[in-house]
């Protein structure tokens, strides 16, 4: 007899999980001890979201769904934070949670919560697992999570269900795409191109997991097409390769707009609005290429193309004209000169800008380093201007855009990929999350976590200056990093110039292990704050 327990776990296997990050509870056991039994790593979190953020930060790494895991009540909704993070930013992960015996419904109440209620307006499927319909419903439930635009999906079941046999006939047949390449009608695409001289390439998170990175480069090479990416799809196009013009998401004025806007049309790649600060607008006309459908919302465009990314990305490239003058690399050669003139103020005594911190990281770490960021002004700060040079190696909460993430990410992303990494968070960000600490020490993953130090939720205290407010709710005291830091069994540095940042992360690469770095930061340098 196969148990629905152990049903689940095989499944889980077959999609390609090999980490449940969770917070569990008794309700929890038999399904804990069947992915166990199926060879599936568990990461004990401090925090249900973390589960959710870490399980995010796995699948877009390894291109598999990612799993968390947690109790019923409490559990399940401490999760929601992350659960959304993986609706708004496109991440096929599955939360399973316990659920309340059957035999006690509509006479015990205790942690009794409607989860598909809770968790229907913001899951792609959300269902209680029950013993006549099991297989059918997790088959449906891991098929949601990637199937067309990806998204999170809900299950939940008590351990007297996870015992009950399972009858194996009853799962469907789920039909996969065709692996044979699409197939284009390339006259209308040829027509659109005709009277236009000055095409540019937005880029999103749908990038992922195809990665169609080669195709990309080729079709802006052949067309000299200034690319912009979001900061889900950083390192798309290298930031050294000439046609690289910028991110776009971060704020209403991101320099890349200027490019944008100059263009006569535009062809949008994966894209995705949910990252834009800003409402998309854009005039020009517009080829929409993703895997899913244009909606929710719907984007103005001329042609839409939905399929395998790379097909058609080739498809674009036969018919696209040659480069034109004056544009291209030119206008991006041009751009980047008057983006380095920017004004750079002088630092507090004892305080780092955080662009010598960004260009010391740069320096110091190789091409392929993951990073991930948290929430605030150093994330908008970062995703501007790390200049990535790797595709999918940069990690961020953009649609939702959630404190907590940074440390969370970087842990998971740490552990699947065996890689190093750097995390660039918020002192208030880190305070969120901060008992992932010993899960890190715990993993002894190759890991620097870069706290930017300003005492402050600097982001808002920006946005009352600007409004000619007092700052008020929004600074606070740190406690003393280098303590917190021995506490966990973690290496500390800290580092009040850009050369100090240099050693200590230099140290922190050498060593393979994790360290925390206390850099104390000057917020004059961010491009939010007033001056």
């Amino acid at each position: 007899m196969t148990t629905i327990a152990e049903y689940l776990a095989k499944q889980l296997s077959i999609a390609g999980i090999s980490t449940v990050y969770g917070l569990p509870g008794g309700e929890n056991v038999e399904i804990l001890e069947a992915i166990r039994m199926q060879g599936i790593d568990f990461a004990l979190v401090r925090n249900e979201s973390s589960a959710c953020f870490m399980a995010a930060a796995s699948a877009r790494v390894t291109g598999s769904p990612g799993l968390a895991i947690t109790t019923l009540g409490p559990g399940a909704t401490n999760a929601y934070a992350g659960f959304a993070h993986a609706y708004l930013d496109r991440a096929p992960l599955l939360l399973i949670t316990a659920a309340s015996a059957p035999s006690l419904a509509g006479r015990h109440t205790h942690q009794a919560l409607d989860l598909e209620a809770i968790f229907r307006p913001i899951s792609k499927f959300t269902a209680e697992i029950t013993g006549d319909k099991a297989a059918e419903t997790i088959q449906q439930a891991l098929y949601s999570v990637t199937a067309g635009r990806p998204g999170p999906a809900h299950l939940s079941i008590h351990n007297d269900v996870a015992l009950h046999a399972v009858g194996e006939s009853s799962a469907p047949r789920v039909e996969r795409p065709s692996s044979s390449p699409a197939k284009y009608d390339l006259k209308p695409i040829a027509s659109f191109f005709e009277d236009k001289n000055r095409p540019v390439i937005v880029v999103g998170l749908g990038l992922e997991p195809e990665g169609p990175y080669a195709q990309l480069r080729q079709l802006a090479e052949k067309l000299g097409a200034p690319l912009i990416d979001s900061p889900k799809s950083k390192g798309a196009l290298s930031a050294d390769h000439p046609l690289f013009a910028g991110t776009l998401g971060l704020t209403a004025s991101d320099p890349a707009y200027q490019i944008l806007n100059e263009a006569d049309c535009i062809i949008a790649v994966g894209f995705d609005v949910v990252e834009l600060v800003k409402p998309w607008d854009q005039p020009q006309p517009l080829i929409w290429v993703a895997n899913w459908a244009n909606e929710d919302p719907r984007i103005a465009c001329a042609i839409d193309i939905v399929g395998p990314i790379a097909d058609a990305l080739e498809a674009l490239a036969r018919v696209a004209p040659r480069k034109r003058k004056n544009w291209g690399a030119e206008r991006v050669k041009a751009f980047r000169g008057e983006q380095a003139q920017a004004f750079m103020p002088s630092p507090q005594s004892g305080r780092v800008l955080p662009q010598a911190f960004l260009a010391a990281l740069r320096e110091q770490t190789p091409d392929d380093v993951i990073i991930t960021t948290d929430v605030g002004s150093h994330k908008i700060f970062a995703a501007l201007y790390w200049p990535a040079r790797s595709p999918n190696k940069y990690l961020v909460s953009n649609g939702l855009s959630a404190m907590g993430y940074g440390l969370s990410s970087a842990i998971a992303a740490a552990k699947v990929s065996r890689r190093q990494v750097v995390c660039i968070t918020g002192d208030a960000g880190l305070a969120m999350v901060m008992g992932e600490l010993g899960l890190l020490a715990e993993l002894e993953l190759p890991v620097i976590v870069a706290v930017m130090n300003d005492s402050a939720l600097d982001l808002i205290r920006s946005a009352q200056i600007r409004r000619e407010r007092r700052a008020f709710g929004t600074e606070f005291r740190n406690p003393d990093f280098g303590m917190i830091a021995r506490g966990f069994g973690l290496d500390y540095r800290r580092a009040e110039t850009q050369d100090e940042c240099a050693d200590a992360i230099e140290y922190g690469l050498s060593t393979g292990k994790p360290l925390l770095l206390d850099v104390m930061i000057d917020p004059i340098g961010y491009p939010t704050t007033p001056r």
